[in-house]
């Protein structure tokens, strides 16, 4: 079989490939489509323990003003008793103005202490709102986890019914042209293994001259490898990209 011929009989697995090649991108791609949904839910997740962790160290400090207090109330009760006990004048007083800067500071711990509960109270109705948030958030990323499921499941079903093509196709070309073939593939990002070779002309001083290159690269092919693609006496590469090259050859208009 002439080598042009071999070249044409991978043209339709190309095709196939290409496909399995798009899909494939397609697929792997969708995943990255729930980035944005992840982030909120982190982003979301971040705010609500933020205003947990506050909420839990506002109660502790509450918790150390509450038992501030209590000893206070011991404390003036203790100093109320011995002021009662005491036998001299000035050791009463000494007693009372002593339960007196007492009380003073166990008002100004429990006016602290209300401001804490209040920002306990202020912070927690936040806090309802952020498990709304995070609770929004992840309802939205379900559905994009939904969507993302489905359309995933339809390029599959896509892909194994092309794929399912291309063994026959495969069984059609030569060996060694498709070993060539698949080898070039396997290393082409962009899923093609053959690239057509067209001609272009180009303005001159001697007129106009015919030129080749590579579709695949867009580097020109030289006249000896256009020869010899036209005589079909061998299966021909590029030079540049490696690809398998495939001429194209336009009637002069």
């Amino acid at each position: 079989m002439p080598s042009n011929q071999k070249v044409e009989a991978l043209v339709p697995l190309q095709e196939i490939d290409l496909s399995v090649h798009d899909l494939t991108a397609e697929i792997e791609a969708l995943p990255v489509q729930l980035g944005d949904a992840h982030d909120k839910v982190s982003h979301a997740q971040v705010n609500l323990d933020e205003i947990k962790e506050e909420i839990k160290q506002l109660r502790l400090e509450a918790g150390k003003r509450e038992l501030t207090v209590k000893e206070c109330d011991e404390r003036i009760t203790k100093l109320q008793t011995q002021a009662n006990q005491a036998k001299k004048n000035d050791e009463y007083q000494a007693l009372l103005k002593e339960a007196s800067s007492v009380k003073a500071e166990k008002g100004r711990i429990e006016e602290g202490l209300l401001d804490i509960l209040y920002q306990v109270d202020e912070k927690g109705k936040l806090s309802t709102l952020r498990q709304e948030d995070l609770k929004e958030a992840e309802g939205a990323l379900s559905k994009e986890e939904a969507r993302i499921s489905s359309e995933t499941g339809t390029l599959q079903s896509k892909l194994d019914e092309v794929t399912s093509k291309r063994s026959e196709l495969a069984s059609g070309v030569e060996r060694d042209v498709i070993d060539l073939y698949e080898r070039i593939l396997n290393v082409k990002e962009d899923g093609l293994a053959i690239s057509n070779v067209s001609q272009y002309r180009v303005i001159e001083a001697s007129g106009k001259v015919l030129q080749w290159q590579c579709e695949g690269c867009s580097v020109a092919v030289t006249s000896q490898d256009v020869n010899l693609l036209l005589m079909g006496k061998e299966v021909i590469t590029c030079r540049t990209c490696s690809r398998i090259l495939l001429v194209k050859v336009e009637e002069d208009k």
